[in-house]
Protein backbone atom coordinates (compact mmCIF):
# COMPACT_ATOMS: atom_id res chain seq x y z
CA UNK A 1 0.00 0.00 0.00
CA UNK A 2 1.32 3.54 -1.30
CA UNK A 3 1.62 6.25 1.00
CA UNK A 4 -0.91 8.25 -0.95
CA UNK A 5 -3.37 5.54 -0.42
CA UNK A 6 -2.91 5.73 3.32
CA UNK A 7 -3.45 9.07 3.39
CA UNK A 8 -6.19 9.21 1.22
CA UNK A 9 -7.51 6.85 3.77
CA UNK A 10 -7.09 8.74 6.83
CA UNK A 11 -8.40 12.04 5.14
CA UNK A 12 -11.56 10.21 4.61
CA UNK A 13 -11.50 9.15 8.39
CA UNK A 14 -10.55 12.62 9.25
CA UNK A 15 -13.83 14.18 7.45
CA UNK A 16 -15.88 11.26 8.91
CA UNK A 17 -14.54 11.41 12.61
CA UNK A 18 -17.36 12.48 14.14
CA UNK A 19 -19.10 9.03 13.15
CA UNK A 20 -16.15 7.47 14.54
CA UNK A 21 -16.59 9.68 18.10
CA UNK A 22 -20.19 9.08 17.72
CA UNK A 23 -20.37 5.30 17.78
CA UNK A 24 -17.28 5.11 20.13
CA UNK A 25 -18.96 7.38 22.86
CA UNK A 26 -22.24 5.40 22.56
CA UNK A 27 -20.88 2.18 22.78
CA UNK A 28 -18.65 2.58 25.77
CA UNK A 29 -20.92 5.28 27.39
CA UNK A 30 -22.99 2.37 27.59
CA UNK A 31 -21.11 -0.22 29.37
CA UNK A 32 -19.53 2.50 31.92
CA UNK A 33 -23.65 3.73 32.50
CA UNK A 34 -24.14 0.10 33.16
CA UNK A 35 -21.36 0.10 35.30
CA UNK A 36 -21.80 3.07 37.32
CA UNK A 37 -25.48 2.61 37.44
CA UNK A 38 -25.77 -1.13 38.62
CA UNK A 39 -25.91 -2.52 42.10
CA UNK A 40 -22.46 -3.48 43.83
CA UNK A 41 -22.02 -7.08 44.31
CA UNK A 42 -19.48 -8.89 45.90
CA UNK A 43 -18.14 -12.21 44.48
CA UNK A 44 -17.34 -15.14 46.81
CA UNK A 45 -15.73 -18.38 45.08
CA UNK A 46 -15.76 -21.89 45.98
CA UNK A 47 -13.12 -24.10 44.83
CA UNK A 48 -14.32 -27.80 44.53
CA UNK A 49 -11.84 -31.00 43.16
CA UNK A 50 -13.42 -33.71 41.50
CA UNK A 51 -12.04 -36.71 41.30
CA UNK A 52 -12.73 -40.24 38.92
CA UNK A 53 -15.42 -42.28 41.25
CA UNK A 54 -13.78 -45.60 41.77
CA UNK A 55 -15.59 -48.44 39.67
CA UNK A 56 -17.63 -50.92 41.24
CA UNK A 57 -16.39 -53.73 39.11
CA UNK A 58 -13.39 -53.45 37.05
CA UNK A 59 -12.51 -56.59 35.06
CA UNK A 60 -8.68 -58.41 35.31
CA UNK A 61 -7.90 -57.57 32.07
CA UNK A 62 -9.47 -54.05 31.77
CA UNK A 63 -9.40 -51.08 29.71
CA UNK A 64 -10.04 -48.66 32.42
CA UNK A 65 -6.79 -46.47 31.85
CA UNK A 66 -6.62 -42.56 32.03
CA UNK A 67 -8.86 -41.88 29.04
CA UNK A 68 -11.50 -43.51 30.65
CA UNK A 69 -10.61 -41.57 33.96
CA UNK A 70 -10.34 -38.68 32.53
CA UNK A 71 -14.09 -39.08 30.81
CA UNK A 72 -15.10 -40.07 34.24
CA UNK A 73 -13.80 -36.48 36.10
CA UNK A 74 -15.94 -34.45 33.17
CA UNK A 75 -18.74 -36.44 33.32
CA UNK A 76 -18.93 -36.02 37.12
CA UNK A 77 -18.29 -32.46 36.94
CA UNK A 78 -20.80 -31.73 34.34
CA UNK A 79 -23.32 -33.88 36.45
CA UNK A 80 -22.92 -31.96 39.57
CA UNK A 81 -22.84 -28.52 37.68
CA UNK A 82 -26.31 -29.13 36.17
CA UNK A 83 -27.08 -30.46 39.72
CA UNK A 84 -26.19 -27.65 41.52
CA UNK A 85 -28.17 -24.76 39.30
CA UNK A 86 -30.86 -27.41 38.40
CA UNK A 87 -31.56 -29.35 41.14
CA UNK A 88 -33.26 -28.55 44.76
CA UNK A 89 -30.15 -27.33 46.24
CA UNK A 90 -30.38 -23.85 45.92
CA UNK A 91 -34.02 -24.42 48.19
CA UNK A 92 -32.17 -26.17 50.37
CA UNK A 93 -29.77 -23.36 51.25
CA UNK A 94 -32.12 -20.89 51.07
CA UNK A 95 -34.33 -22.55 53.64
CA UNK A 96 -30.54 -23.09 55.92
CA UNK A 97 -29.91 -19.43 55.34
CA UNK A 98 -33.70 -18.11 56.61
CA UNK A 99 -32.31 -15.01 57.55
CA UNK A 100 -31.06 -13.93 53.93
CA UNK A 101 -33.88 -12.56 51.48
CA UNK A 102 -32.94 -13.88 48.32
CA UNK A 103 -35.30 -16.12 46.00
CA UNK A 104 -34.09 -19.09 44.42
CA UNK A 105 -34.10 -17.59 40.74
CA UNK A 106 -32.21 -14.54 41.89
CA UNK A 107 -29.55 -17.37 43.41
CA UNK A 108 -29.38 -19.38 40.23
CA UNK A 109 -28.83 -15.99 38.58
CA UNK A 110 -25.77 -14.86 40.26
CA UNK A 111 -24.44 -17.81 40.56
CA UNK A 112 -21.83 -19.29 37.78
CA UNK A 113 -20.16 -22.62 37.72
CA UNK A 114 -16.47 -22.41 35.94
CA UNK A 115 -14.85 -25.72 34.89
CA UNK A 116 -11.42 -24.90 33.78
CA UNK A 117 -10.07 -27.48 31.01
CA UNK A 118 -7.33 -30.10 31.55
CA UNK A 119 -8.00 -29.48 35.48
CA UNK A 120 -9.83 -31.43 38.11
CA UNK A 121 -11.35 -28.26 39.58
CA UNK A 122 -14.69 -26.67 39.54
CA UNK A 123 -14.72 -23.04 40.68
CA UNK A 124 -18.75 -21.86 41.57
CA UNK A 125 -18.78 -18.13 41.97
CA UNK A 126 -21.83 -16.29 43.85
CA UNK A 127 -22.91 -13.10 44.34
CA UNK A 128 -24.45 -10.93 46.82
CA UNK A 129 -24.70 -7.00 47.76
CA UNK A 130 -22.33 -7.94 51.19
CA UNK A 131 -19.21 -9.49 51.55
CA UNK A 132 -20.26 -11.81 54.42
CA UNK A 133 -23.17 -12.87 52.71
CA UNK A 134 -21.84 -13.88 49.77
CA UNK A 135 -19.45 -16.06 51.31
CA UNK A 136 -22.19 -17.35 53.43
CA UNK A 137 -24.70 -18.48 50.57
CA UNK A 138 -21.40 -19.84 48.52
CA UNK A 139 -20.38 -22.22 51.11
CA UNK A 140 -24.24 -23.27 52.28
CA UNK A 141 -25.40 -23.70 48.39
CA UNK A 142 -21.81 -26.38 47.79
CA UNK A 143 -22.41 -27.78 51.23
CA UNK A 144 -26.08 -28.47 50.25
CA UNK A 145 -25.72 -29.78 46.91
CA UNK A 146 -22.98 -31.91 47.83
CA UNK A 147 -25.35 -33.35 50.48
CA UNK A 148 -27.99 -33.99 47.97
CA UNK A 149 -25.48 -35.07 45.37
CA UNK A 150 -24.21 -38.04 47.52
CA UNK A 151 -27.86 -38.95 48.57
CA UNK A 152 -28.54 -39.08 44.84
CA UNK A 153 -25.83 -40.70 43.63
CA UNK A 154 -26.45 -43.21 46.47
CA UNK A 155 -30.47 -43.91 46.31
CA UNK A 156 -30.27 -46.95 43.92
CA UNK A 157 -27.48 -48.54 46.91
CA UNK A 158 -29.71 -47.57 49.53
CA UNK A 159 -32.83 -49.22 47.58
CA UNK A 160 -31.13 -52.20 47.04
CA UNK A 161 -29.83 -52.27 50.96
CA UNK A 162 -33.64 -52.18 51.89
CA UNK A 163 -34.92 -54.75 49.79
CA UNK A 164 -32.13 -56.92 51.26
CA UNK A 165 -33.32 -55.65 54.65
CA UNK A 166 -37.19 -56.90 53.64
CA UNK A 167 -35.68 -60.26 52.48
CA UNK A 168 -33.91 -60.92 55.26
CA UNK A 169 -36.68 -60.68 57.46
CA UNK A 170 -38.75 -63.21 55.76
CA UNK A 171 -35.69 -65.36 55.60
CA UNK A 172 -35.24 -64.61 59.45
CA UNK A 173 -38.54 -66.06 59.80
CA UNK A 174 -38.62 -68.90 57.79
CA UNK A 175 -35.14 -70.24 59.26
CA UNK A 176 -37.09 -69.99 62.98
CA UNK A 177 -39.88 -71.72 61.65
CA UNK A 178 -37.66 -74.33 60.21
CA UNK A 179 -35.03 -74.59 63.35
CA UNK A 180 -38.38 -75.44 65.61
CA UNK A 181 -40.06 -77.97 63.66
CA UNK A 182 -36.67 -79.63 63.43
CA UNK A 183 -35.94 -79.32 67.44
CA UNK A 184 -39.62 -80.64 67.68
CA UNK A 185 -38.51 -83.56 65.50
CA UNK A 186 -35.46 -84.44 67.90
CA UNK A 187 -37.64 -84.01 71.03
CA UNK A 188 -40.58 -86.27 69.92
CA UNK A 189 -38.01 -88.63 69.13
CA UNK A 190 -35.77 -88.24 71.55
CA UNK A 191 -32.75 -87.96 69.72
CA UNK A 192 -29.62 -85.47 69.01
CA UNK A 193 -28.06 -86.36 65.79
CA UNK A 194 -29.71 -88.86 63.76
CA UNK A 195 -26.61 -90.09 61.93
CA UNK A 196 -24.81 -90.08 65.19
CA UNK A 197 -27.78 -92.55 67.45
CA UNK A 198 -27.77 -94.91 64.20
CA UNK A 199 -24.13 -94.98 64.26
CA UNK A 200 -24.25 -95.40 67.87
CA UNK A 201 -26.68 -98.15 67.82
CA UNK A 202 -25.28 -100.26 65.25
CA UNK A 203 -22.05 -100.02 67.39
CA UNK A 204 -23.88 -101.18 70.61
CA UNK A 205 -25.75 -104.23 68.49
CA UNK A 206 -22.21 -105.84 67.25
CA UNK A 207 -21.29 -105.27 70.81
CA UNK A 208 -24.28 -107.17 72.22
CA UNK A 209 -23.82 -109.97 69.44
CA UNK A 210 -19.85 -110.29 70.54
CA UNK A 211 -20.95 -110.77 74.43
CA UNK A 212 -23.60 -113.06 73.34
CA UNK A 213 -21.13 -115.32 71.38
CA UNK A 214 -19.05 -115.38 74.36
CA UNK A 215 -21.55 -116.06 77.22
CA UNK A 216 -22.66 -119.28 74.48
CA UNK A 217 -18.78 -120.03 74.40
CA UNK A 218 -18.58 -120.12 78.00
CA UNK A 219 -22.17 -122.12 78.05
CA UNK A 220 -24.05 -119.40 79.73
CA UNK A 221 -27.23 -120.13 78.31
CA UNK A 222 -29.03 -117.82 80.40
CA UNK A 223 -26.77 -115.03 79.74
CA UNK A 224 -26.68 -115.67 75.96
CA UNK A 225 -30.79 -115.62 76.16
CA UNK A 226 -31.04 -112.56 77.64
CA UNK A 227 -28.25 -111.05 75.85
CA UNK A 228 -30.23 -112.30 72.40
CA UNK A 229 -33.64 -110.49 73.48
CA UNK A 230 -31.85 -107.59 73.99
CA UNK A 231 -30.02 -106.92 70.50
CA UNK A 232 -33.77 -107.90 69.45
CA UNK A 233 -35.03 -105.18 70.77
CA UNK A 234 -32.20 -102.52 69.96
CA UNK A 235 -32.56 -103.56 66.61
CA UNK A 236 -35.88 -102.96 66.44
CA UNK A 237 -35.12 -99.10 67.32
CA UNK A 238 -32.55 -99.29 64.78
CA UNK A 239 -34.97 -99.83 62.53
CA UNK A 240 -37.34 -97.38 63.65
CA UNK A 241 -34.59 -94.67 63.67
CA UNK A 242 -33.27 -95.49 60.28
CA UNK A 243 -36.88 -94.97 59.09
CA UNK A 244 -36.48 -91.45 60.61
CA UNK A 245 -33.59 -90.65 58.16
CA UNK A 246 -35.75 -89.34 55.53
CA UNK A 247 -37.70 -86.42 57.27
CA UNK A 248 -34.81 -85.54 59.42
CA UNK A 249 -32.75 -85.38 56.37
CA UNK A 250 -35.26 -82.85 54.57
CA UNK A 251 -35.73 -81.00 58.49
CA UNK A 252 -31.90 -80.79 58.85
CA UNK A 253 -31.46 -79.87 54.67
CA UNK A 254 -34.24 -76.90 55.11
CA UNK A 255 -32.28 -75.38 57.86
CA UNK A 256 -29.17 -75.81 56.37
CA UNK A 257 -30.41 -73.97 53.23
CA UNK A 258 -32.11 -71.28 54.63
CA UNK A 259 -28.92 -70.48 57.28
CA UNK A 260 -27.09 -70.10 54.13
CA UNK A 261 -29.46 -67.67 52.51
CA UNK A 262 -29.79 -65.68 55.49
CA UNK A 263 -25.90 -65.48 56.16
CA UNK A 264 -25.59 -64.65 52.41
CA UNK A 265 -28.37 -61.85 52.95
CA UNK A 266 -26.32 -60.64 55.95
CA UNK A 267 -22.77 -60.39 53.85
CA UNK A 268 -24.77 -58.47 51.15
CA UNK A 269 -27.12 -56.16 53.39
CA UNK A 270 -23.07 -55.26 55.15
CA UNK A 271 -21.66 -54.84 51.65
CA UNK A 272 -24.93 -52.68 50.61
CA UNK A 273 -24.44 -50.67 53.66
CA UNK A 274 -20.88 -49.80 53.03
CA UNK A 275 -21.02 -48.85 49.59
CA UNK A 276 -23.52 -46.05 50.88
CA UNK A 277 -22.25 -45.01 53.34
CA UNK A 278 -19.07 -45.03 50.63
CA UNK A 279 -20.83 -42.77 48.44
CA UNK A 280 -22.84 -40.18 51.23
CA UNK A 281 -19.19 -39.69 52.03
CA UNK A 282 -18.78 -38.72 48.12
CA UNK A 283 -14.99 -38.45 48.67
CA UNK A 284 -14.80 -37.51 44.49
CA UNK A 285 -16.05 -34.22 45.18
CA UNK A 286 -14.58 -32.29 47.93
CA UNK A 287 -14.22 -28.90 48.82
CA UNK A 288 -10.53 -27.89 49.08
CA UNK A 289 -10.91 -24.05 49.56
CA UNK A 290 -14.43 -22.54 50.74
CA UNK A 291 -15.44 -19.46 50.21
CA UNK A 292 -14.43 -16.02 51.93
CA UNK A 293 -15.61 -12.66 51.71
CA UNK A 294 -14.02 -11.05 49.22
CA UNK A 295 -12.56 -7.69 49.72
CA UNK A 296 -13.82 -5.66 46.37
CA UNK A 297 -17.03 -5.37 44.57
CA UNK A 298 -16.64 -7.08 41.47
CA UNK A 299 -17.89 -4.56 38.15
CA UNK A 300 -21.13 -5.08 36.22
CA UNK A 301 -19.18 -5.70 33.29
CA UNK A 302 -15.55 -7.26 33.09
CA UNK A 303 -12.85 -4.48 32.26
CA UNK A 304 -11.88 -7.00 28.80
CA UNK A 305 -15.56 -6.44 27.62
CA UNK A 306 -15.32 -2.61 27.58
CA UNK A 307 -11.74 -2.65 26.00
CA UNK A 308 -13.25 -5.00 23.44
CA UNK A 309 -16.18 -3.01 23.19
CA UNK A 310 -14.01 0.32 22.69
CA UNK A 311 -11.79 -1.78 20.09
CA UNK A 312 -15.09 -2.96 17.98
CA UNK A 313 -16.94 0.49 18.17
CA UNK A 314 -13.34 1.79 16.25
CA UNK A 315 -13.35 -0.45 13.93
CA UNK A 316 -17.11 -0.46 12.81
CA UNK A 317 -16.85 3.34 12.71
CA UNK A 318 -13.83 3.39 10.65
CA UNK A 319 -15.44 0.80 8.07
CA UNK A 320 -18.53 2.97 8.64
CA UNK A 321 -17.00 6.05 7.57
CA UNK A 322 -15.40 4.51 4.12
CA UNK A 323 -19.61 2.86 3.22
CA UNK A 324 -20.31 7.13 3.99
CA UNK A 325 -17.73 7.94 1.28
CA UNK A 326 -18.64 5.38 -0.97
CA UNK A 327 -22.15 6.03 -0.75
CA UNK A 328 -21.62 10.02 -1.15
CA UNK A 329 -18.80 9.48 -4.45
CA UNK A 330 -21.76 6.82 -5.80
CA UNK A 331 -24.85 9.53 -5.55
CA UNK A 332 -27.00 7.74 -3.49
CA UNK A 333 -26.83 10.43 -1.15
CA UNK A 334 -27.45 13.05 -3.80
CA UNK A 335 -30.50 10.60 -5.40
CA UNK A 336 -31.79 10.62 -1.57
CA UNK A 337 -31.50 14.04 -0.62
CA UNK A 338 -33.87 15.08 -4.20
CA UNK A 339 -35.97 12.53 -3.36
CA UNK A 340 -36.97 14.40 0.06
CA UNK A 341 -37.10 17.86 -2.19
CA UNK A 342 -39.70 16.46 -4.15
CA UNK A 343 -41.75 15.09 -1.26
CA UNK A 344 -41.69 18.06 0.59
CA UNK A 345 -43.37 19.96 -2.73
CA UNK A 346 -45.69 17.74 -2.97
CA UNK A 347 -46.68 17.96 0.69
CA UNK A 348 -46.35 21.66 1.02
CA UNK A 349 -49.71 22.61 -1.27
CA UNK A 350 -52.13 19.88 0.70
CA UNK A 351 -51.05 21.70 3.85
CA UNK A 352 -51.64 25.29 2.48
CA UNK A 353 -54.83 24.22 1.34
Amino acid sequence: MSIQEIRKYLKIIGRWWWVIALLFGATVGTMLAVVLLSETQYEATVTVQVNAPPPQEVPLYSDFGREALRDEIAQTRASFSEFLLEGDAPYQALETLADISMEVDELRSRTTIEQPDNSQLLRVRVRASEPQVAALVANTFVETGLKQYGELLARPTANTRQFVEQELKTVRQELLVAETELIQFQIDNKIGNLNSAIDNQSDLIRSLKTQGDLAQVEGDTAKAQAIQEVIQVREVELQNMIGLSSEYTELIDRVERVRATHSFLLDKRSEAQIKENQILELGSIQIITPARPPRRPVSAINSKLIVLGAVMSTLVGVLLTFLLEYLEISGTFRGLQKHLERSEVTVLPDQVS
